[in-house]
């Protein structure tokens, strides 16, 4: 039995979810202090590598505070079971958003050979070097670019 709006019953579903394998533990409570404890390691690696005036331990405090947030939410993205998720649609794989997703995505796929297959010719025909982050980032900028624009006309177009 699914709601109108194609979701399953919110029976036993929770605004953050459950764990895998049918626990009834909720996942924040596993995420909160696995993530607190791999941000607190970031923080750690960041202040015993630090090479400047700032003082490491000032160092290690920011790294972890600045961390903490992602590698909570990293940490429950691992752990969580999306059919204990309230609102959540069952098959997310056949709705209208992620076929937008697929085919946005093919289409920055094929930019991404075209741009890099361009430019490296570009760049061996005229014998231009450029540092291997500057392509790089370049590289990540186009698809991020052609997939932003692809999933917004595949939107706008329905």
């Amino acid at each position: 039995m699914t709601n109108t709006d194609g979701t399953a019953p919110d029976i036993d579903r929770t605004r953050w979810g459950r764990l895998r394998g049918g626990s009834s533990t909720p996942a924040m409570a596993i995420a909160i202090p696995a993530g607190l404890v791999l941000a607190v390691l970031v923080g750690v690696i960041a202040a015993a590598m630090w090479d400047a005036p700032t003082p490491p331990v000032v160092v290690g405090i920011g790294f972890t505070v600045v961390t903490l947030p992602a590698l909570v939410g990293l940490v429950w993205a691992f752990l969580v079971d999306r059919n204990t998720l309230r609102g959540a649609i069952d098959r997310p794989e056949e709705s209208v958003e992620g076929a937008w997703y697929d085919k946005a995505a093919q289409g920055a796929f094929s930019d991404i050979l075209l741009i890099v297959g361009l430019g490296t010719a570009f760049l061996a025909i005229t014998g231009i070097r450029i540092d291997v982050l500057i392509a790089l980032i370049g590289v990540l900028l186009v698809a991020m670019g052609s997939f932003t624009v692809r999933y917004l006309v595949a939107r706008r177009r329905g």
